[in-house]
């Protein structure tokens, strides 16, 4: 239930800042007069009723914890690469344990994905394709829309 709370209420607010990033995503950053992100909502609630109507439901959590970790990895090798391509950057939060903790973090998560992709090839490839139509969205969005949003 925490994760269905998370992808209705979270989510939509990640795919409306995707739309004001994005020009051609930008009909998902409209808001209601209250706030709310009607249609990132709607585009959630259909992802996530997908996700409940799956038969099996342990997949489709082999499916979110292969994303989320490939992410996780992603996203900490990224302070590597951000040290490496702005050395000079203000750095107002330290990794503590740098680079030894990220390093240990990199390396399980590594066998992690390694291990699911072993054990559980078919939602490891529904992962990874996931991902990669996100990159043709994101590249697509940024070859057609050019005009930044106001």
């Amino acid at each position: 239930m925490s994760t269905i709370s998370a992808m209705i209420f979270a989510g939509p607010r990640i795919v409306q800042t995707m739309g004001e990033d994005l020009p051609a995503l930008r009909w998902l950053a409209q808001r209601s007069r209250a706030g709310i992100p009607v249609r990132a909502l709607a585009l959630q609630v259909a992802i996530t009723l997908v996700f409940i109507l799956k038969p099996d439901f342990k997949a489709v959590l082999v499916y979110a914890g292969f994303v989320l970790n490939l992410f996780t990895f992603l996203t900490v090798l990224g302070v590597f690469v951000l040290r490496w391509r702005q050395p000079a950057l203000p750095r107002p939060y330290r990794a503590w344990g740098y680079p030894i903790t990220p390093l240990i973090f990199l390396a399980l998560s590594a066998w992690t994905l390694v291990f699911i992709i072993k054990d559980k090839p078919t939602e490891s490839l529904y992962g990874l394709a996931t991902v990669a139509s996100g990159l043709l969205v994101y590249f697509a969005a940024q070859k057609f829309g050019r005009e930044p949003l106001s």
